[in-house]
C-alpha cells in the first residue's frame, strides 16, 4: 500500500481535497469564500458572535489504532470540538485540520480520516477549510472550529446560582464502559458489545439540544468530556457554588447496567467523554423544558451555597465516596 512518504506533500493534500469534495453532500457554508486550495481560506464576515474551539487527539493518549478505524478517528476529532460548540449553544461554521504524520503511515489510512470528517460534517454541519500537515514522529490530530450563535446567548460555566435545579442529557457511562470493553475481555453479547463501543468512538455531539437549552434561557452549560463529577466541579468552581446530585435519578442506560451491573455507577459518574450536556437552571425554566419534550433529559440534583465540590448522595440520602475519575492530561491514566 502507498505510504505518506511514497508521495509528495502537496499530493497528499490534493487527494484529502479530493476525498472531502467527493463524500460533501451538503450545501457549502455561505460563509466560505475560497476553502482549501489557496494560502489561506477565506471567510466572509460572520454578524452573529463567534466561539472558537480546539482539541488535539495523539496516538497512545487519546486512541489507539488498533482499537479505532481510521473512519470513526476522523469523525470523533471533529465531533469532541463540536461537542465543546453545543455547550456554548452554537453551531458550527468551519474548521481548520492539522494532521501530524509519520512517514510510514498509509495513504488510504490519512484518506479514511478525511472521510470521517465529511460524515460528521454532512450530519451536523460545517465544513473543512484548510489546515496543515507536517512529519512527526508521534501521529496526531489537531482541530480548531468556529461557530456561531443564532440565539445570541452564548452558554458558560460561570452563570449557575443557588436554587437552580442541574440537568444532563442523554446518557452518561457508555463512553468510558466502551474503552472498558476495548481494553479488556469482557463476556457479554454483542449488541451490548457493540453499543457501548460506539458511543466511545463515535460520540454524537448534542449541538441541537445545546440550541434548544440556548433558545429557552439556560445560560449555564458545559459538556461531559472529563466525567460527571469533574465537569460538574468546574462549573462549582466557575461560579462560586456547590452541588448535590442524587444516583438515582442519573440517566444510566439498560446496555451499561447489563454489561458492568456492579460499576455502572463508576462509569456514570468517573468515566469520560460521553459528550451530553450538562447544564442548570431555575425550576421554572426546567419545567418549560420538561413540557415541551423538545429534548430528553433528566434532572440529577441542584446548586447550593457551599464549597465548590459535588456531593453523591444514594437512594437513602447517605453521603457517597466516590472517585472523581475522569480524563487528566498528566496522570497515568488509560489511553482512551
Amino acid at each position: 500500500m502507498l505510504k505518506v512518504s511514497d508521495i509528495s506533500e502537496f499530493d497528499l493534500i490534493n487527494r484529502l481535497e479530493h476525498v472531502l469534495k467527493k463524500g460533501a453532500t451538503g450545501i457549502p457554508g455561505s460563509y466560505i469564500e475560497t476553502a482549501i486550495g489557496d494560502d489561506a481560506a477565506v471567510i466572509l464576515p460572520i454578524n452573529s458572535t463567534q466561539v472558537v474551539t480546539t482539541d488535539t487527539m495523539v496516538e497512545d493518549v487519546h486512541f489507539k489504532c488498533d482499537t479505532t478505524t481510521m473512519v470513526e478517528l476522523g469523525w470523533k476529532a471533529i465531533a469532541v470540538n463540536y461537542s465543546d460548540i453545543a455547550a456554548m449553544g452554537c453551531l458550527p461554521i468551519y474548521s481548520v485540520i492539522t494532521l501530524g504524520l509519520k512517514p510510514d503511515q498509509f495513504v488510504q489510512d490519512i484518506e479514511d480520516i478525511y472521510k470521517g470528517f465529511t460524515k460528521i460534517s454532512n450530519s451536523y454541519g460545517g465544513e473543512v477549510v484548510g489546515g496543515d500537515v507536517v512529519k512527526s514522529d508521534t501521529f496526531f490530530i489537531s482541530v480548531t472550529v468556529v461557530g456561531q450563535s443564532s440565539s445570541g446567548n452564548i452558554m458558560k460555566r460561570n452563570k449557575a446560582k443557588v436554587g437552580d435545579l442541574i440537568g444532563i442529557t442523554g446518557h452518561i457511562g457508555c463512553s468510558s464502559a466502551g474503552l472498558e470493553v476495548l481494553q479488556c475481555s469482557n463476556p457479554i453479547d454483542r449488541e451490548t458489545q457493540k453499543h457501548l463501543i460506539k458511543a466511545h468512538n463515535t460520540p454524537k455531539p448534542k449541538l441541537h439540544d445545546g440550541q434548544i437549552l440556548a433558545s429557552h434561557g439556560i445560560k449555564t452549560a458545559m459538556d461531559i468530556s472529563d466525567g460527571l463529577i469533574n465537569d460538574l466541579k468546574k462549573i462549582c468552581e466557575s461560579s462560586g457554588v456547590g452541588a448535590q446530585i442524587k444516583t438515582q435519578d442519573l440517566p444510566i442506560d439498560e446496555h451499561l447496567k447489563r454489561a458492568f451491573p456492579e460499576r455502572h455507577l463508576e462509569f456514570a459518574v468517573s468515566g469520560g467523554e460521553d459528550y451530553e450536556l450538562l447544564f442548570t437552571g431555575s425550576e421554572e425554566t426546567m419545567r418549560s423544558l420538561k413540557d415541551q419534550l423538545k429534548i430528553e433529559f433528566n434532572l440529577i440534583g441542584s446548586i447550593h451555597e457551599g464549597d465548590p465540590k459535588v456531593t453523591v448522595l444514594d437512594s437513602e440520602g447517605a453521603i457517597l465516596d466516590i472517585n472523581e475519575g475522569g480524563w487528566d492530561h498528566f496522570s497515568s491514566g488509560k489511553v482512551t
